[in-house]
C-alpha cells in the first residue's frame, strides 16, 4: 500500500505530485471500466452498509436489500447519466444543490453540440472516489488514507460543528487546496484557467448531490432492516428521510462557526526570543493539559506517536458497529465481498512535518482544534463560552502558535 504520510517533510511536495500522477495514470488505464466513455454505468448499491446491518439478528439478504434500496433512490434522484432532483417530495422548497452543475458533472466525459464539457466528475474524481462516490475507485486500495466515501454524509475539514454538514466553501477549499500529505491533489489550476474556471464550483455541487443521495440510501436501508419499513416509493416515512437529509445540507451555512480575530503574534514575526519562548511555553502547557488531551494521540513532542490508536468512523461503520473486530482478519474478511477494504488505523498528525491535512493557515488550525475532525478520533477542544469550562480564545491561539512552530523544532 502506498503511504501518504512521509517522515521527511521536504519530500512531501514532490511525493504529493508523484501520487497525483499515479492516480492520473490509473484514471487513464481504468477509464473504460469506470464509465468515462460510455453511458451504461450505474450506481453501485450500498452492499456493505446492508451487510453490516443484517449481519446479526436478521434473515434479510444484504445484496437484495441494497439493490432494492438503490432502485428506489434512483426513482427519486435519477441515474448516473441522468440525475434529477426529488422536487415532487420537497415541493421546491429545499434546493440544496444546483442541478445545472450536477448535470454538467454527471455522465461520461465529452462535449455536446453546445461545446460545453461534461462528465467532469468522471474526468477528475472517479479513479479514487468511484462512480457512486463510495470511495472505491480503481486506485482506492493503493492509497492510505483511503478516498472518502461521500455516501455517509461525513466530511472532515469544515467550518461547522460535528453533526452538521459542510458548507459549499468548505468543500471548495478542499478541492482548491487539496489535502497535503495524502493523494488528494489540489485542483487550483482548474479555477485559475479560463476554460475550466467553473469546474471546482460544479464539482462542489456534484459532491453534495452524491452525499445527499448516498445518505438517503443508507438511512432507508437502516429503516428497512431495523424497523421493517417497506422499500416503497410512496412510503411517507421514507420520503420524510429525503426531506430531513436535504434540510441538513440546506442549512449548513447557518451552522458555520466564525473564527475570532487572531492576535498579532500569530501573523507578525516575533523578534524577541524571550517572547517566543513564553508563547511556546504557554502553548505547550495547553497541549499537555488534561483539558485538551493532545498528547494522548499526538505524543508529548507532537510527533504523532501518542498511546491512543483508533479507527475512523468509515471503518467502524462496518466493523465495530456490526460486531466485527477490525484487528482480526478472520473477522473482517467476511465483509470483503461486499466492498470492504482492509481496516487501517488512523494516524495522528506529526506536526514536525508541517503538512496539515486540513490546511496550515492559523485560522484552519484553529478550526480543527475547536471543531475537531468529524469521522476521526480527533475531538473538539472545549471552548470557554457562556460560562462553560474550556480554553479561552487567547489560550486557543497560544495553542495554535505552539502547533505551528513545532515544525521548526524537528
Amino acid at each position: 500500500m502506498i503511504r501518504s504520510d512521509l517522515g521527511n517533510r521536504q519530500l512531501l511536495p514532490a511525493y504529493h505530485n508523484s501520487v497525483g500522477w499515479l492516480v492520473m495514470l490509473f484514471a487513464l488505464c481504468t477509464c473504460a471500466f469506470t464509465g468515462c466513455g460510455n453511458s451504461k454505468a450505474t450506481y453501485k448499491p450500498n452492499d456493505l452498509h446492508a451487510a453490516s446491518l443484517t449481519r446479526e439478528g436478521s434473515d434479510l439478504e444484504p445484496r437484495g436489500v441494497a439493490k432494492a434500496a438503490s432502485a428506489l433512490v434512483e426513482q427519486w434522484f435519477g441515474s448516473l447519466d441522468a440525475p434529477r432532483w426529488p422536487s415532487e417530495i420537497l415541493g421546491g422548497e429545499l434546493e440544496a444543490v444546483r442541478m445545472d452543475s450536477v448535470n454538467r458533472c454527471a455522465g461520461p466525459v465529452g462535449r455536446g453540440v453546445d461545446k460545453v464539457e461534461r462528465g467532469v466528475y468522471r474526468k477528475h474524481c472517479v479513479s479514487c472516489h468511484g462512480l457512486s462516490g463510495d470511495g472505491l475507485g480503481a486506485a482506492a486500495m493503493l492509497l492510505e488514507p483511503y478516498p472518502r466515501d461521500f455516501r455517509r454524509g461525513t466530511f472532515k475539514f469544515k467550518s461547522t460543528p460535528i453533526g452538521k454538514k459542510p458548507t459549499r466553501e468548505d468543500i471548495h477549499r478542499t478541492l482548491y487546496e487539496g489535502i497535503p500529505g495524502t493523494a488528494m491533489p489540489s485542483f487550483r489550476a482548474l479555477e485559475e484557467s479560463k476554460e475550466f474556471a467553473d469546474d471546482i464550483d460544479d464539482l462542489v455541487e456534484y459532491v453534495r448531490f452524491l452525499a445527499i443521495r448516498g445518505e438517503v440510501e443508507r438511512r432507508i436501508i437502516a429503516l428497512h432492516v431495523r424497523e421493517g419499513v417497506a422499500l416503497d416509493e410512496t412510503s411517507e416515512q421514507l420520503r420524510e428521510v429525503v426531506r430531513q437529509v436535504v434540510e441538513k445540507w440546506s442549512s449548513a451555512s447557518s451552522d458555520q462557526v466564525t473564527v475570532p480575530e487572531s492576535p498579532e503574534f500569530i501573523h507578525s514575526p516575533i523578534k524577541n526570543p524571550q517572547e517566543h519562548s513564553e508563547l511556546m511555553q504557554k502553548g505547550k502547557s495547553h497541549f499537555e493539559s488534561e483539558l485538551t488531551a493532545c498528547v494522548k494521540c499526538h505524543g508529548t513532542s507532537g510527533a504523532g506517536d501518542g498511546t491512543s490508536q483508533d479507527y475512523d468512523e468509515w471503518t467502524k461503520d462496518w466493523t465495530i458497529l456490526a460486531g466485527i473486530d477490525p484487528k482480526h482478519p478472520s473477522d473482517w474478511k467476511e465483509m470483503k465481498p461486499f466492498g470492504a477494504l482492509k481496516p487501517v488505523l488512523t494516524k495522528p498528525r506529526n506536526f514536525h512535518w508541517g503538512a496539515y491535512h486540513g490546511g496550515k493557515s492559523p485560522s484552519e488550525i484553529f478550526k480543527r482544534i475547536v471543531l475537531g475532525i468529524e469521522g476521526t478520533p480527533m475531538p473538539p477542544v472545549a471552548r470557554a463560552q457562556n460560562g462553560n469550562p474550556g480554553l479561552t480564545d487567547q489560550e486557543l491561539w497560544e495553542l495554535v502558535y505552539y502547533v505551528m512552530h513545532l515544525e521548526d523544532r524537528s
